[in-house]
Formats: C-alpha cells, sequence, structure tokens
C-alpha cells in the first residue's frame, strides 16, 4: 500500500477525483479520530475534519515522501489545524469562568459517565460536578496535551499505542502525558476542596 500512496497522491494532483475519494477513504478514520480527541461538540470536530481534508487537498502539492509517509503528513497537518483552532480561541477559554458550563448537558465526554447507576442523587449530582470541573480544565490545556491526556487516562492506552495512533515518537507521547497532566493538575488546585482532595 505504502508504495501506492506516491503515485495516488499524482493522481491527485492531476485531477483525478476517483483518487482523491480513494485518499479520503484512505485517511478518514485517522482525520477524524484526531478532531474527535478534543472535548468539542461533535458537529464541530466534524467540521474540523471537513476543514482538514480541504487544507490537505490544497497543500498536496508539498508533500515531499522523502521528508516522511503520507500519514504522518496527513496527521501532522490534522493536528496543526486543530492547534490553530485552539489558538484562535484561547483568549476565549483564558477568560471562561471555571463555574460557567457546569449546568450543560450537551458534553458527550466520557467523564460524564463515571457516576454508578447506584449511587444516592447527592452522589451522582457531585460526580456530575466533579466532571463538569474536571471537562472545564482539559478544555483549556492545548490540544497536544488533551489528546495523550485523554488517550491515557480516558482509553487506557500506553505510549506505544498512542504514539501509534498520534503518529508522534514514543518520547514525545511521555513528556506531553506528563506536562499535560502537570497543567490539569495546576488548573484543578484551586477547586481540590471541591474534588474531595483537601
Amino acid at each position: 500500500m505504502d508504495k501506492e500512496l506516491p503515485e495516488l497522491v499524482q493522481l491527485c494532483l492531476s485531477g483525478d477525483g476517483k483518487a482523491w475519494v480513494k485518499l479520503v477513504d484512505e485517511y478518514k478514520g485517522l482525520v477524524y479520530g484526531i478532531c474527535h480527541l478534543s472535548y468539542i461538540p461533535d458537529q464541530e470536530a466534524d467540521d474540523l475534519a471537513q476543514e482538514a481534508f480541504i487544507k490537505i487537498w490544497q497543500n498536496l502539492p508539498n508533500y515531499d515522501p522523502k521528508k516522511g509517509g503520507l500519514k504522518s503528513w496527513v496527521a501532522s497537518l490534522t493536528r496543526n489545524l486543530r492547534i490553530d483552532r485552539y489558538r484562535r480561541n484561547r483568549q476565549q477559554r483564558l477568560t471562561d469562568s471555571m463555574d460557567e458550563g457546569w449546568e450543560d448537558t450537551s458534553v458527550s465526554s466520557a467523564l460524564h459517565q463515571i457516576a454508578d447507576p447506584q449511587q444516592s442523587p447527592h452522589d451522582s449530582a457531585f460526580s456530575k460536578e466533579v466532571a463538569a470541573i474536571i471537562q472545564q480544565a482539559a478544555n483549556k490545556i492545548s490540544p497536544a496535551m488533551r489528546d495523550v491526556v485523554t488517550l491515557r487516562i480516558v482509553q487506557e492506552l500506553d505510549n506505544r499505542e498512542i504514539s501509534t495512533q498520534l503518529c508522534i515518537p514514543e518520547g514525545t507521547v511521555k513528556s506531553r502525558v506528563n506536562r499535560g497532566c502537570a497543567q490539569l493538575a495546576f488548573l484543578l488546585s484551586p477547586m481540590r476542596a471541591a474534588l474531595g482532595v483537601a
């Protein structure tokens, strides 16, 4: 398959629509996976994925197989697009209150599913509050850190699996996990009493 990719790129560059469809089919799982790693609404993540494919199409003439595989190039473009969006929205996130959005039930995060169905209403409400606090803090760290922390903590992947999924070196995964957890700890430190960790 790897030997086919440079030919596929050439066909796409020559305007072959079927080749473009094949390229999109080949990498849609990777692109959508990277876009959906964020704690953003599904529709926004889908829009970001569409934007990523447009960016891939626009930058396809710049792809150089000597610098790496097409999969890594697609992943890097997609990840960079997410980071660019994160930076554009950074000022808004910096001014958001940690209390904002606690009542928002539209967030489809795995963190909201931590409540045991057998819990008391009080415990259930407390669990939702904790999840909302963690969600707000996670939204304030960079997408690169959030990706690896999410894959490590929520999906329980090891460094090698994260490295493979995100197409980044294992050492980078380790440092991002450590820095991401440190950023979360810093953001959550004012809320330690609310989390029951005094």
